[in-house]
């Protein structure tokens, strides 16, 4: 086996268990080179690592983590994902901290049943990155510059008597943008 291999069995089979200094941290984004921007909740790490990452006051505070080498291009880490980040060393004046483990979904639920998953991170993801996680479906910030969605009319046409033929009829493509030409015929005339 290789060394991929192995990492990767590793990371399945492990039993994550979130520490003062290597708390369970949200990942905010990729900043590139392998860094990877991540919320810390203050109260779940230690008075030393907030005093020297200048978050006392702070409920939250965000900073760098870097991905190991033996994580790279073996595991991904996504955006909104969970991570365990050993804070207890910081590598730079910017780099907060290393990426210990990168948490998957049947980890995630093993901390939730042994009571060790922080409460904290229940809703305050909107709070964190003012992204809503709960947004309505169709509303404002939900479509409003996605050319990609489609736009649909609720009106009833109930004056329009429905047929079969015309439900039968290709529509065109829905991922394109729909054109209105009402435009374009009145400055022909």
């Amino acid at each position: 086996m290789g060394r991929g291999k192995y990492t990767t069995q590793e990371a399945l089979e492990a039993q994550p268990e979130p520490t003062a200094t290597c708390p369970i941290v949200r990942v905010l984004g990729p900043r590139g080179q392998n860094l990877h921007e991540v919320a810390v909740a203050s109260s779940l790490v230690s008075p030393e690592i907030n005093a020297r990452l200048n978050a006392d006051a702070q409920p939250w505070f965000t900073t760098l983590a870097q991905l190991p080498p033996r994580f790279r291009s073996v595991l991904w880490v996504r955006r909104g994902s969970y991570v365990l980040a050993d804070l207890s060393d910081q590598l730079t004046d910017k780099i907060g901290g290393e990426i210990a483990m990168v948490l998957l979904a049947a980890q995630v639920k093993r901390l939730k049943q042994a009571g060790q998953w922080p409460s904290l991170y229940a809703d305050k993801w909107a709070e964190i990155s003012g992204h809503s996680s709960h947004a309505q479906p169709g509303s404002e910030s939900d479509d409003q510059g996605n050319p990609n969605r489609r736009v649909v009319n609720d009106e009833s046409s109930d004056s329009e008597p429905d047929s079969d033929s015309d439900d039968m009829l290709p529509r065109g493509n829905p991922n394109r943008r729909v054109i209105d030409d009402e435009s374009s015929d009145a400055s022909s005339d």
